[in-house]
């Protein structure tokens, strides 16, 4: 299957692949490209598992194939990685006319992306997601960045990549956890725009969909999201906002989370922030009980946390505060309005996020 992606007429049209085995498509793709050389970021959990295959593929191309191995964990997505990569770059010569391949999930996609996007002013990326997360939302919308000091996806740009390969069974070799973080954001789209598509990927646990079904579901996550950016691909028109959902208490859920020694995986903090955040669209009545129990019930279904038990209310506030979203001075809320339509730069009392936030605080 294949899903072409246009965000505006001056941008390139860039494919995503989708199906069973389709990473053996990367020597078609890159040849068409005819860089100089490519050059593989990926990280050490992902490295012993597909590097060796993407290598030998990328070898029959006869042009020069150079990688980076750096430690897996969000803790590393920060400038200090990057510039060691820029380092690996110089070192082997890598041109404007050279090809970076982000080999990886979320966290390698954002940050080899953000790389891709400022070295050397900007050369063409491709990116190959091996986890469910990266599939369905890092991987595409061209948001690429990294973390600073605590603060999630502070330092980044927009750029979008030249092609994306998502091969389905590189999901069998994720732990069951990492693959259940990634319903977060499938969860999310139907939540904010397709009611019957959230019905679809909450019908069964996910670990119950066949290889086929998750295909026809990162499918549709991919459509829905590239249906949102293309109306405002760089989040100055409003609409792209509503992808947030979930986000400006998740994010300060991950952040914290990431100074302990137990991390939330980004997919499980974004669970917690939509049960708040659609405790916050009901206690202001834009839905009713009865839908913020279908909601917190089906994200307790796909087995991700629903509360966050460790977080001092007080902590979370600062971060919520500092949330790169916000506009002078003011918290931008995407709430629910129904499930299946959400509403963007909504106003809320102090006093309401305290109760979602002693909500999720059980």
């Amino acid at each position: 299957m294949k899903i072409n992606i246009q965000i505006t007429k001056q941008t390139a049209t860039y494919p995503v692949i989708i199906g069973q085995g389709t990473m053996s498509t990367i020597n078609a793709v890159v040849e068409k490209m005819q860089p100089s050389a490519a050059f593989v970021i990926t990280d050490s959990h992902v490295a012993p598992l597909y590097l060796a295959t993407l290598i030998q593929k990328l070898d029959r191309l006869k042009l020069p194939v150079h990688w980076y191995v750096f430690p897996a964990g969000e803790i590393n997505k920060n400038l200090s990685t990057v510039q060691k990569i820029y380092l690996e770059l110089v070192k082997k010569v890598v041109d404007r006319s050279g090809l970076i391949i982000n080999l990886g999930g979320g966290v390698t996609t954002d940050l080899g992306g953000f790389t891709a996007a400022t070295y050397l002013r900007s050369i063409p990326y491709i990116n190959i997601p091996t986890s469910f997360e990266a599939m369905v939302d890092a991987a595409i919308g061209g948001k690429v960045g990294v973390d600073f000091n605590d603060l999630k996806n502070y330092v980044g740009l927009f750029y979008h990549p030249q092609a994306v390969i998502i091969d389905i069974d590189t999901l069998q070799t994720l732990s069951k956890r990492a693959f259940l973080q990634g319903f977060a954001e499938v969860i999310k789209h139907g939540l904010i725009l397709d009611r019957p598509y959230f019905q679809l990927v909450t019908s069964k646990k996910p670990l119950d969909f066949t290889p086929r079904q998750l295909e026809k579901i990162v499918s549709g996550s991919i459509r829905l999201k590239a249906a949102i950016i293309k109306t405002d691909p760089q989040e100055t028109k409003g609409k792209r906002k509503l992808l947030n959902f979930g986000h400006t208490i998740g994010h300060a859920v991950e952040s914290l989370s990431l100074q302990t020694r137990k991390p939330l995986f980004h997919g499980e903090a974004v669970a917690v922030g939509m049960v708040a955040e659609a405790k916050i669209s009901e206690l202001l009545g834009m839905i009713d009980n009865q839908e913020f129990q279908i909601i917190e019930k089906s994200i307790n279904k796909a087995d991700l946390p629903i509360r966050a038990n460790n977080d001092s209310k007080r902590a979370i506030w600062q971060l919520i505060k500092t949330d790169k979203k916000n506009s002078g001075g003011k918290i931008n809320w995407t709430l629910l309005q129904r499930i299946g339509k959400a509403v963007y730069n909504q106003p809320v009392a102090d006093q309401l996020v305290n109760k979602a936030i002693d909500f999720i605080k059980g």
